[in-house]
């Protein structure tokens, strides 16, 4: 079974263990310009939101309190 580019990101951000491991693999594998992209990201791939901030602009702590949930589910 061959895994997807897709796949395979989704499996390093899981196992990875830091979030500055995990923005590292984001950030080697796409070209995303801002901070809001890197969000839109996660919440699409990991269908996660952060709860009572979903109308606020994100921030670096949103998107690292993201990728810590994501490195411990």
């Amino acid at each position: 079974m061959k895994l997807t580019n897709r796949e395979k990101v989704k499996l390093l951000l899981e196992t990875a263990t830091t979030v500055e491991q995990a923005n590292e693999v984001i950030e080697e594998n796409f070209a995303f310009e801002s901070l809001q992209e890197k969000v839109a990201f996660l919440k699409g791939m990991f269908d996660i939101e952060v709860i009572g901030h979903e109308e606020a602009e994100p921030d670096e702590m949103t998107y690292f309190a993201m990728l810590k949930t994501i490195i411990c589910i």
